[in-house]
């Protein structure tokens, strides 16, 4: 090799030597500030991870502040209403949607108090906003069918009533069959007030069937029967109240009523007379005494129960009125 290529190598060997010591020692110096670098990164991201972790926990400590006191304020109102206090429930309703707009039996509760100071179309309001918070809340929509039927508002009230019985029986899983019970209670009145006394018949019956305890939907049933002249079937529903409420004095009055327009008089006295255990000097019961004594001819007997009868405003005229026909026969 000659002198000069000897040079050269040599030459290029130790600058090439430079080079990666001057690489190290620059690697060597960087690391040790981006390693700090980095920690302080992630102590950083962690002291923010922490923070909002605490602000979560903050606002979720504020949240169920909240909704505790709205939970207060609405039971508040339930008891304000059990005892008649229409104003303070008002308020307190009012004072659980403020901490929780979004309460829809708040607003439900809001309804039945203004409902209650005669303030219906604010009451509906408050119901139709129940139902646009939970669209499958059936006592919203019940509250709503009844308080349309109150306004004689009849299809707006068999609407409410039909999603009611939707809502009930979608709402769950397994629905609770007294209250689908109940909605279709209501939607036997209903169809009374529209005079479709066939299809009322059908609703207090269904009302049955789910909830056989039912007494009044029995009771209700016979009434509609009657009006279709299915009277048979009015014997049976009226037999049911009493089988299942024995001191149902009105469903033994309406069933003395039937028998004597059947003249069926001494099943109609029997009736009569068992109401009047149930509830002593009971207009409609004791005048049915009174016919069926009348067309046994127990005159007198008659006359003291038409005379029970006409204590009561409502059948006054009618049992003076039969008190004078009897007296007059029996002249």
């Amino acid at each position: 090799m000659s002198f000069l290529k000897k040079v050269f190598v040599l030459t290029f060997s130790i600058i090439l030597i430079i080079g990666i010591a001057a690489m190290i020692n620059k690697s060597y110096a960087q690391d040790p500030q981006t390693e700090y670098q980095k920690k302080l990164e992630e102590h950083e991201r962690e002291k923010a991870r922490i923070e909002a972790e605490n602000k979560k926990k903050e606002g979720m400590l504020e949240e169920q502040k909240r909704i505790n006191a709205a939970k207060r304020a609405y039971k508040e109102g339930r008891t304000y209403l059990q005892k008649g206090m229409a104003e303070e429930a008002l308020k307190s309703y009012e004072l659980a949607i403020q901490y929780d707009n979004n309460f829809a039996i708040a607003y439900h509760g809001k309804g039945v108090a203004l409902a209650k100071l005669r303030r219906y179309d604010d009451a509906l309001n408050a119901y139709h906003k129940s139902i646009q918070l939970d669209p499958l809340y059936a006592d919203g929509y019940l509250a709503l069918a009844k308080q349309y039927r109150q306004m004689n508002k009849y299809d707006e009230a068999l609407t409410m009533c039909l999603k009611a019985i939707e809502a009930d029986t979608i709402a769950a899983e397994k629905p609770d069959p007294k209250d689908v019970a109940a909605a279709y209670y209501e939607l036997g009145f209903v169809y009374n007030q529209r005079k479709e006394f066939e299809n009322a018949a059908k609703a207090f019956g269904e009302a049955g069937k789910l909830h056989p305890k039912y007494y009044n939907a029995f009771n209700a049933q016979g009434t509609a029967l009657e009006k279709v002249g299915k009277s048979d079937e009015a014997i049976a529903a009226y037999k049911t109240a009493v089988e299942v409420k024995p001191d149902y004095y009105e469903a033994w009055a309406r069933l003395a009523a039937l028998y004597n327009k059947l003249t069926d008089n001494k099943k109609a006295l029997d009736a009569a007379l068992n109401s009047l255990t149930h509830k002593k000097n009971y207009g409609l019961a004791a005048f049915e005494a009174g016919m069926a004594y009348k067309s046994l001819g127990e005159y007198n007997n008659a006359i003291q129960y038409f005379e029970m009868a006409s204590l009561d405003k409502q059948w006054t005229k009618s049992a003076q009125y039969e008190i004078d026909m009897i007296k007059r026969k029996m002249k």
